[in-house]
């Protein structure tokens, strides 16, 4: 299905060109993909590796991904009518939906990737030989880069988390507040409506759009201050694998062959619940 809406492409400077937006996702999953990842991806494989390099290869993938929600933003706050595209969006396959919060990722999947290394540095169940596979791909100081992790990271870390437990279910509240208010003044209106020759509900309407935009422009600021964060608080070798984790969970959901398979193993809801 064509993107409803138009965004102005990043990629020239000199002239902007609106393009469709679901066309501008996938041209920004593709350098993600075919040159920004491969690029880390060698970085962190060389060796000697250079500290410098990988510092500009890992800063490269974190402007991508803040420039992603740059551009949700400016689709946002350019005409609110572009909300609801926005919130449920069509360029998103059906691996990609159920880790969607306010139309984007949610914010505790960075979290629970940074957990996840953390949790396999701290497994003693990687045997000898697994380490001497890992060492042989990659420098050892990348492979034992989540070994003795700091105390101050891991207070870095339980900061970043809690912020999330207040941020995300505050912004749910106000998406319930706004739909509920929304919905009150639709039956107050119907219920005047009697005196009136049509019902007018453009008013209750710009207000809840005007509510949500701001709802999914912090939803937005949340995404981008949690990667930033977490890539702050890492050393270089810490913060490029984070990131190439993040991206390679992004590009994997456009396997096709994954999502053939997901599909093909859609089981009919009677069968699930034992109808």
């Amino acid at each position: 299905m064509p993107s409803p809406f138009s965004i102005f492409s990043r990629s020239n400077t000199t002239k902007q060109t609106p393009i469709p937006f679901k066309d501008y996702y996938t041209n920004w999953i593709n350098t993600l993909k075919n040159t920004l990842l491969p690029l880390l991806h060698h970085s962190l494989s060389c060796s000697p590796s250079s500290p410098t390099l990988l510092s500009s290869h890992l800063h490269l993938i974190l402007d991508h991904l803040l420039s992603y929600y740059e551009s949700l933003d400016l689709a946002a706050t350019t005409n609110t009518k572009n909300l609801p595209y926005l919130l449920y969006p069509s360029w998103r396959n059906p691996l990609e939906t159920p880790f969607l919060f306010l139309g984007d990722l949610h914010p505790y999947v960075f979290t629970n990737l940074l957990r996840s290394f953390l949790d396999e540095a701290d497994s003693d169940e990687d045997t000898e030989n697994d380490r001497k596979v890992l060492v042989f791909d990659r420098p050892c100081h990348v492979v034992m880069a989540w070994k003795d992790i700091s105390k101050h990271l891991m207070i870095k870390i339980e900061q970043i988390e809690r912020g999330l437990r207040v941020m995300v279910p505050a912004l749910l509240d106000r998406v319930k507040t706004a739909q509920s208010g929304f919905a009150g003044k639709i039956a107050e209106e119907w219920v005047n409506c009697e005196r009136k020759e049509k019902m007018d509900v453009s008013e209750a309407m710009k207000a809840e759009m005007e509510e949500l935009v701001t709802v999914f422009l912090h939803a937005n600021r949340l995404r981008r201050s949690v990667i930033s964060d977490i890539v702050a608080a890492l050393n270089v070798y810490q913060g490029a694998l984070f990131l190439e984790g993040l991206a390679q969970f992004l590009v994997g959901f456009q396997d096709k062959n994954l999502l053939r398979e997901f599909e093909r193993c859609k089981t009919p809801i009677s069968e699930r619940v034992g109808l």
